[in-house]
């Protein structure tokens, strides 16, 4: 049921149409200016960390991503083939998907290579495509192992031994602490596996400190690339719903700060400079607040954590206390069968139907609208899209106002805000806090 009953979606495309003083549709038609809202609400969530959900599901499996569990709030949905459509749009070209009907300016291929390369660089600087990798050999007496291609960071390892033994997990290390703290002679005698390295060793690739003394297999929570685009196939892009917008400003940098005639260089360091913002942006939301299990409360660790005061946690989940472990962003672990519920950040809803309602409240439309009419207005350039850039700064000064109002609602939310961010606060993946290259 919807939560907000007095807007409709055809009344916000008119609405949007009017301050664009192009009610009919000359310039942006009633389906542009639908892709327009749509992503204003997207942006707007993003800024403002509204859509708080809680969500309660059952499953066999410790790991698992709140991005593909049935009913999620977080399920992403968001494609290549609808980034496609709004690039086109914002570069005044047919808005045709997943084929090209335009001008000589650009391609589909352009399009898709650009859109693909800004996608997977957000998802290694945000760490928001993990999964648990299984059944990675472990051949006896080799120290080294090579991972898929796809494979572009490495979080946690175990060893599975196939005949004896039980699971160990095994602490990151690196082969100087090895030498100074390990037996003499360790790389040469077999047995089990207790670190491995990252530092020292060929890309996608692992060294334990000591063989392994019988065949086994490794399972590693992993961040990997995201699938590749192939239009006209429909791919899902493989990032938070919220953030798609993300990946396309990075796109559209690409595609318009390239040598050719398509060149426009004042866009594309806006571009640029929003696709910045955005990794920032996505590195400081809260995606996840609290954690229950079978209805009482517990506490959320990062895989860090858990590792290191619960070990072995996750052979016999129940035994050690329920909790709920994170990763990267929408990746976690809990006891199996236990009705895990989290409260987390979901996706803003979009109206897809005339009818739907709009889901923004009376007071904050006005800022939607803002974002959606700067949306509009890009694909104009020159001197009308710099003009408008007054009403994206009023409109992101609202949705941090309101940002704060919220945040104002508890005593401890910014404990709740820093949640979602435990893995990232107890391992930093980065040097120094936020460092990116975004470029």
């Amino acid at each position: 049921m919807a939560l907000y009953q007095w807007l409709q979606f055809s009344t916000a495309r008119q609405q949007l149409g009017q301050r664009l003083s192009d009610t009919n549709g000359v310039l942006w038609g009633d389906a542009e200016r639908g892709f327009y809202v749509q992503q204003a609400l997207r942006m707007f969530n993003a800024l403002v960390w509204q859509w708080r959900t809680e969500f309660t599901y059952n499953t066999e499996n410790v790991w698992n991503s709140l991005a593909l569990l049935p009913g999620s709030p977080r399920l992403r949905t968001i494609t290549d083939t609808y980034c496609y459509q709004l690039m086109q749009y914002m570069l005044l070209e047919p808005s045709t998907g997943g084929t090209w009907s335009g001008t000589n300016q650009f391609s589909i291929s352009d399009l898709s290579q650009a859109l693909q390369r800004r996608r997977d660089e957000m998802i290694k600087v945000s760490n928001c495509n993990q999964s648990l990798l299984t059944g990675v050999a472990a051949a006896p007496n080799t120290r080294l192992t090579t991972f898929p291609d796809t494979v572009i960071d490495i979080a946690r390892g175990r060893f599975i031994p196939a005949v004896m033994g039980s699971p160990n997990t095994l602490y990151r290390d690196d082969t100087v602490a090895e030498e100074f703290y390990e037996p003499p002679l360790y790389e040469l005698q077999p047995g089990t596996p207790q670190t491995y390295s990252l530092s020292s060793e060929p890309p996608i690739s692992w060294r334990v400190d000591v063989p392994p003394s019988q065949p086994g297999t490794y399972e590693a929570v992993v961040l990997s690339s995201g699938t590749a685009f192939s239009p006209p196939s429909n791919t899902l892009l493989g990032i938070p719903d919220d953030f798609a917008w993300v990946a396309i400003w990075g796109a559209l940098a690409d595609l318009l700060g390239r040598e050719s005639e398509a060149t426009d260089r004042t866009r594309s360091e806006y571009c640029l400079k929003r696709y910045q913002d955005g990794l920032k942006l996505m590195l400081k939301t809260p995606w996840i607040e609290l954690a229950k299990v079978q209805g009482a409360a517990v506490s959320v660790d990062s895989i860090y954590a858990a590792d290191r005061y619960m070990p072995e946690w996750d052979s016999s989940p129940m035994t050690f206390g329920p909790c709920v472990v994170i990763g990267g962003i929408d990746f976690i672990a809990a006891p199996t069968n236990a009705g895990i519920g989290v409260t987390c950040l979901g996706n803003a809803p979009t109206p897809v139907l005339d009818t739907d309602y709009v889901q923004v409240s009376r007071d904050n439309w006005d800022a939607v609208l803002d974002l959606a009419q700067v949306l509009s207005v890009f694909k104009l350039g020159g001197l009308e899209f710099q003009q408008a850039l007054q009403v994206e700064t009023r409109a992101v000064q609202a949705a941090a106002a309101e940002n704060v109002r919220l945040k104002s609602m508890g005593c401890f939310s910014d404990i709740l805000d820093f949640r979602g961010r435990a893995e990232y606060r107890d391992r930093e993946r980065y040097a120094t806090a936020n460092k990116q290259r975004g470029a």
